[in-house]
């Protein structure tokens, strides 16, 4: 893996809007952050607090209809000037994604081998089919698949839901990525599995060097996997810094409230508190937020 002397990846006034005739609905507002090689930085926040949009939009994988602005630079490199051929070579290669659910990324009339292969052979890793088919197979191994090369031969549907977590994985990590962003990667896997599969993304990080960008909603994955936490509202990242001292000692009245509202032991059912008002205003399909509503919310909190 190559090893730069800037930090990999360096998100400076991202904003993102969506277009829908001469509507346009700003949904990121001014996030920046720094993200640094062989650490993991967890975008905290409620469903609809920007987290997700603003890890695509790194990703430029929204169409024409989306406005991005600001700087994503990766090594240096501006991403979002570069031009989608060469924005397209360096997705998978050199900044990957594990999605949020595996079933919709995978292709059903694909085995997992057939997919992983594309993938080296698209990034010109492996150039005949032989090749490609063992480096799937260490690779489905290194994600702690026990037989990989039944799982390289069977279909996403003939296998679980952990399984076909992991097989994305593999897929996110056979170019060596240095940049890896996991966008809620457990939602739909059982606890148990859920602790696996974030092991497995540690395992590979410490291993590798690679940065980690992670969006969750769960406070307690966010204090036990990263090593920075920058919590989402309305859009914008309101606050930031080392995990333990984000979620011991919040600053932010939003922080405050999102940990008040976790669920304890003891605390009996319909008594936890909650935080009044909303993160946005609904306008038709898209979610538009405003300045004047986050601001209320933040006293409501308070």
């Amino acid at each position: 893996m190559n090893m730069p002397a800037v930090a990999p990846l360096q998100v400076s006034h991202l904003e993102t809007s969506f277009r829908r005739g001469k509507q346009v609905t700003p949904i990121v507002r001014d996030v920046s952050f720094t993200l640094e090689r062989g650490r993991t930085l967890m975008l905290l926040g409620e469903s609809g607090s920007g987290k997700s949009v603003t890890a695509r939009s790194i990703l430029r994988l929204y169409g024409p209809s989306a406005v991005i602005t600001g700087s994503v630079r990766m090594n240096g490199i501006e991403l979002l000037d570069l031009p989608e051929g060469k924005m397209r070579n360096l997705r998978g290669a050199d900044i990957a994604l594990i999605p949020q659910d595996p079933t919709g990324a995978l292709d059903p009339l694909q085995t997992i081998g057939s997919q992983i292969a594309e993938v080296l052979r698209v990034h010109r890793l492996e150039s005949t089919k032989k090749a490609a088919a063992a480096r799937t197979e260490l690779l489905l191994e290194q994600v702690g698949i026990r037989e990989p090369g039944r799982v390289a031969r069977s279909y996403p549907h003939e296998l679980s839901g952990g399984m076909r977590q992991r097989a994305v994985i593999a897929i996110a990590v056979s170019c060596d990525p240095q940049i890896l962003i996991a966008d809620e990667p457990t939602t739909a896997l059982d606890v148990t599995v859920q602790a696996q599969i974030l092991d497995l993304i540690a395992d590979l990080r410490r291993d590798t060097g690679t940065a980690v960008l992670m969006v969750t909603h769960d406070v307690g994955v966010a204090a036990d996997y990263g090593d920075h936490v920058g919590v989402m509202y309305a859009g914008q990242l309101i606050e930031s810094g080392a995990a333990r001292d984000v979620l011991r000692n919040p600053q932010h009245a939003y922080t405050a409230g999102l940990l008040a509202a976790q669920p304890r032991p003891g605390v009996p059912r319909g008594t936890l508190p909650t935080m009044v008002g909303w993160s946005a205003a609904i306008d038709g399909d898209l979610v538009a937020v405003t300045p004047a509503t986050a601001h209320q919310n933040e006293q409501e909190v308070a």
